[in-house]
């Protein structure tokens, strides 16, 4: 075990409570792509003289949706992804009696499949589904779609879409909130997987009043708060060489 992975072992077993405020690549290893590396899903779309903010946003589901369902990116995706070393581990760490709070930008439900509880999702998540017409919700098996391979409600034909948010949605209340005060009663904050150049979520480190902060990132972050450990890689390789046998 590196001098590093030693340290970052000793400040979660004395933490009292930690808060992990996760990006996308957290969930890269389980083979989702991320966004703005030079493979990621709005440097591919760029590509192709397609702007992410316009291809990704309600506006354009509501006018082109089989434009939007039909993306190059998502043919990318798997279909059930499964958690990571970095999932699992945080699920074990809560499981052991740890206090782990987690606050993620992705939709992937990843932290949940693996066993994790105390989850705020700040984009929602893409394995529940509902109608925009009536409403009424849909597990992913369930789901049809038509020619153009726009999924449609059986009952209304209304169009079917996850729950996830899109460019030009707001996010859902109460959401900051809980994050918020996530980040103030935590003493240890580990900022993995991601840029954080993105509002509002790039404001809630702000929020953090505890005393250690760890990053664990594969490129490094310009954050204007004092950061005790960065690590750079893999952020489920790193997590692969940490016990929760001693929690």
């Amino acid at each position: 075990m590196t001098t590093q992975i030693e340290t970052l072992q000793k400040l979660i077993n004395e933490a009292k409570s930690i808060a992990f405020f996760g990006g996308a690549g957290v969930s890269t290893e389980s083979g989702l792509p991320d966004y703005r590396s030079n493979t990621g899903t709005y440097t591919e779309l760029e590509q192709q003289q397609l702007d992410p903010k316009k291809v990704m946003s309600k506006r354009f589901l509501m006018e082109h949706p089989e434009k939007f369902f039909n993306r190059p990116n998502t043919r990318k995706t798997p279909l059930l992804p499964k958690p990571n070393a970095a999932h699992l581990y945080l699920a074990e760490l809560e499981k052991k009696g740890k206090d782990v709070r987690i606050i993620t930008q992705n939709v992937d439900g990843l932290h949940q499949v693996a066993g994790s509880k105390l989850v705020i999702e700040l984009h929602g998540n893409n394995r529940h589904f509902h109608c925009m017409k009536c409403g009424r919700e849909y597990p992913y098996n369930e789901i049809q779609r038509d020619e153009q391979n726009i999924p449609r409600c059986p009952i209304d034909n209304g169009i079917i879409r996850a729950d996830v948010i899109l460019f030009g949605e707001n996010l859902k209340p109460g959401v900051l909130d809980r994050a918020k005060k996530i980040m103030a009663s935590s003493d240890l904050l580990i900022i993995a997987g991601t840029s954080l150049t993105v509002n509002p979520s790039k404001n809630l480190i702000h929020y953090f009043e505890g005393n250690h902060v760890v990053v664990i990132n594969k490129t490094p972050l310009d954050l204007d708060l004092t950061v005790d450990l960065t690590i750079e890689g893999a952020v489920g390789e790193i997590f692969s060489q940490l016990s929760a046998s001693s929690i």
